[in-house]
């Protein structure tokens, strides 16, 4: 017999390379899914979208079309026309099979032998479709459990990818050991982590359930090829029904009767005499066309030719219906849910009324992929067997991003709607509780009679340092003991507590978190701070050139508002006139972001002071005056100090200059001028951007006047003084030398702070050298300093390099201030 002579471009061929374009394309969409969705990649749910079984389920569970799902029917209608080629040349989870299947090739019994008896009667799967349609309409949504499009994500995301990426970082740390390949393997692991997209090695619970389903079905391959989707697929039973009366079908003339087709069918679908095919088992796989020796099998259109049906019987039927009524209902056994008792597990944001949720959810699984922190797993039994591999966060493993909103924008069946990031921020799918028996600090203030020079290590605040809620879902209740002994105790502020978790995440307890978050249902919005208003008030554009205003202006008020803000670094600022900061976000298309904080403050001068205890840099020409740092600017103008802060270093100063610009531009016009005690500093040698002005000593504080420590407030500094700090350059290359300025109430408030500030002097063993109202001290590492009382003022010199200069920069200023 002449050997027929094969086309590289068979059909055969053809449906290999497709399976395998279709199998990498899922892999692709599904590896770099976080990305895809970030820039809204429309295609990214095309595979999950193409499943008529779970649009179907989703439509019935939404009492409308799910439109997402349209690809879906457009598989039905070419499978009315072409058969069930998705199967063959599409479905991920068949080429998965497939590939599994040829690894059992060598172990697998014949499918003819008597040895085993495994049910092969294509029915199985008609009545498991029956099952799953009958549970829609008694409102139970199990679809997804068997979907192939869902089980294949979960068998790639949660097993599969998971695995390959814990398996390459233990074999290149153990190559890393060794020190000639160890640095080689460094960039090749690093290029491996690229390639599979790896932020994070990824864990997931309850994987081993899956792994061990997994296993199961591909085992059926020791006995026969393709057996879930012979036997147990419902969306196959559900394009078998659609294919019966295709156009393309097989077909067979001129037969010799070999058997070869019917021996090398995976899905053992030809009759013995190789002519006949069972109804809708067809996949247009091609086996059949290449192993027949005399050219006899076509794959084309025509009549419907002979099939040999699948026998359905009443019985069947009517049992599948009886077990879906009496099973059915027992899967919505929930108690947690129903009871409503707490401890109820937590839904990603965004998503619907936990009965609807159960009702969309497809279990695909794609949303714990896409899960920045690795927060989100699949339930097993924790929400009722209902709910089994529907995704739950687990903080103790992973928060929920305050940034992110990728799981809400890749659900495919609208179990999770879509948020903007400023309405994400504000939903909240659980509240925070804290266990006082637990809590490091509850648990040192219960025994704080017992402690003794261990108390402060009790003041834990880890989980308010973390809080991403900009007025704090975590405050302090500060309890003070009779020996001053300060006990701070934090309590969750469940207004604005939107159950991130990452309390819980970051919490230093042991075992079990000493705050727990608990899900709640229906997710609601957190209402705002009272000290925090949202509104643009007119100050800031809704957009400037390529930024936009990312969200509402927040607007803290008066001292509680800036502590909600800033907490414990609100003190220097409150030390000025403090009034509001109101602060808003700039987005760019490119995903850089810039900070914009406008502070008010009762007076210029307190404004003044606020922008030079932040600036730093070089002095830039912007409202009344303003300094640069790399792309952080500072800029102070009359009554308000603007404070700009890119996200990224990628953001250049003109271009936030163009924000400043166009912020400033909607403060009053006018100029001010600085405060006038800076009027009587000397100019020569003046290092500008370097002076601070203020009023308190909590910024004299910050400010290194001198090598020794001054603990208590010799100064005598307060909010009815008005002191100065400015930095000189005498001489290239030598040390820069401070003075000081204060001007007090009254003179006798300035005569004392220059007594205490010479009896302290002394008591680090410096001795006067100039005697009388300007004394003259050298240090012990030899420079000097000066100390001068003329009326109201203090004038003060520190670390200069010479006796000279500090004497004749002192007598610079007593002949400017005057004697009043």
């Amino acid at each position: 017999m002449l050997q027929k002579k094969k086309s590289l471009f068979r059909a055969y061929n053809l449906r290999k390379w497709s399976q395998a374009l279709s199998l990498t394309a899922f892999l692709v969409l599904l590896i770099y899914l976080d990305p895809l969705t970030t820039t809204d990649f429309s295609a990214r749910n095309i595979f999950l979208h193409l499943s008529p079984l779970s649009g179907l389920g989703a439509s019935i569970a939404a009492k409308e079309l799910v439109t997402p799902y349209w690809p879906a029917l457009v598989l039905v209608a070419m499978t009315l026309f072409m058969g069930r080629f998705f199967c063959g040349w599409v479905c991920p989870f068949g080429a998965t099979i497939d590939l599994t299947d040829k690894l059992f090739k060598r172990k697998r019994s014949s499918e003819t032998s008597t040895g085993w008896k495994l049910y092969d009667g294509r029915r199985l799967k008609y009545y498991l479709l029956a099952f799953l349609l009958l549970s829609l309409f008694l409102s139970r949504q199990i679809v997804g459990w068997f979907d192939p499009l869902s089980l294949a994500t979960n068998t790639y995301s949660i097993l599969i990818h998971p695995y390959i990426v814990a398996l390459l970082a233990g074999v290149f740390d153990f190559l890393q050991g060794f020190p000639i390949i160890g640095p080689l393997t460094v960039p090749v692991h690093e290029y491996s982590d690229k390639i599979l997209f790896v932020e994070r090695e990824p864990f997931y619970r309850n994987h081993t359930a899956f792994l061990l389903i997994f296993l199961g079905i591909i085992s059926f391959g020791l006995v026969f090829r393709r057996y879930w989707c012979r036997n147990l697929c419902p969306l196959g039973a559900m394009l078998a029904l659609a294919s019966i009366g295709a156009y393309i079908q097989r077909r067979v003339k001129d037969c010799e009767v070999c058997g070869l087709c019917q021996k090398g069918c995976r899905m053992g679908c030809i009759t013995e005499e190789g002519r006949a095919t069972q109804a809708g088992e067809c996949i247009l796989c091609m086996d059949c066309q290449e192993v027949c020796p005399s050219d006899a099998i076509r794959f084309r259109g025509g009549l419907v030719p002979k099939l040999q049906e699948v026998d359905l019987s009443k019985r069947g039927l009517v049992t599948t219906c009886l077990a879906s009524v009496v099973a059915v209902p027992m899967l919505g056994y929930n108690f947690p849910w129903r009871s409503g008792k707490g401890h109820g597990v937590i839904r990603p944001p965004g998503s619907v009324d936990e009965g609807e949720f159960l009702a969309r959810c497809i279990s695909c699984g794609e949303c714990m992929k896409v899960c920045k922190t690795n927060g989100l797993h699949p339930t097993l039994v924790e929400a009722g067997l209902e709910a089994a591999w529907t995704p739950r966060l687990i903080p103790r493993i992973g928060h929920c991003d305050y940034t992110c909103t990728l799981c809400s924008h890749v659900c495919p069946s609208g179990a999770i709607k879509p948020l903007e990031l400023p309405k994400k921020q504000r939903t909240a799918i659980g509240k925070a509780r804290i266990d006082q028996s637990r809590c490091i600090p509850w648990v040192g203030y219960a025994g704080l009679p017992a402690l003794n020079k261990d108390w402060h290590d009790v003041n834990c605040g880890v989980c308010e340092e973390v809080c991403p809620v900009p007025t704090k879902a975590i405050h302090f209740n500060t309890y003070t003991d009779e020996t001053g002994r300060e006990i701070r105790r934090p309590f969750v502020r469940e207004e604005v507590c939107n159950g991130c978790g990452f309390c819980e995440y970051v919490c230093p307890v042991v075992g079990r978190s000493a705050i727990v978050v608990e899900g709640m249902q229906p997710q609601l919005l957190v209402k705002f701070e009272e000290s925090a208003e949202s509104g643009n008030g007119g100050v800031f554009p809704e957009v400037i050139g390529e930024w936009t205003l990312l969200a509402s202006p927040l607007v803290y008020t008066g001292e509680n508002g800036l502590y909600e803000y800033i907490d414990g670094a609100a003190e220097p600022y409150l030390s000025y006139s403090y009034r509001q900061v109101a602060v808003a976000r700039y987005g760019d298309v490119h995903g850089r972001e810039a900070l914009v904080e406008l502070w008010t403050f009762a007076k210029d001068d307190d404004a003044f002071g606020a922008y030079t205890y932040d600036r730093s840099g070089n002095v830039y020409d912007l409202g009344d005056e303003a300094s640069v740092f790399e792309n952080y600017v500072w800029v102070w103008k009359g009554r308000n100090y603007v404070r700009f802060e890119p996200s990224v270093i990628g953001v250049s100063p003109d271009e936030v200059r163009v924000i400043a610009e166009a912020v400033l531009d909607k403060l009053p016009s006018g100029r001010s001028v600085r405060p006038t005690l800076l009027n009587y500093l000397p100019a020569g040698g003046l290092l500008e951007g370097r002076t601070k002005f203020f009023h308190d000593r909590i910024v004299l504080d910050n400010i290194s006047i001198s090598d020794e420590v001054i603990e208590e407030n010799v100064f005598g500094l307060g909010k009815e003084t008005d002191a100065v700090v400015a930095e000189y350059m005498l001489k290239e290359g030598q040390p820069s030398m401070k003075l000081m300025l204060v001007k007090y109430p009254g003179a006798d408030n300035a005569s004392k702070a220059w007594k205490n500030l010479i009896e302290l002097k002394k008591s680090w063993g410096e001795s006067p050298l100039l005697e009388g109202t300007l004394q003259c001290f050298e240090d012990k590492s030899g420079r000097y300093s000066t100390v001068y009382n003329k009326g109201r003022f203090l004038v003060a010199t520190f670390l200069a390099p010479d006796r000279i200069s500090a004497e004749n920069y002192t007598r610079a200023i007593a002949a400017e201030i005057p004697s009043g």
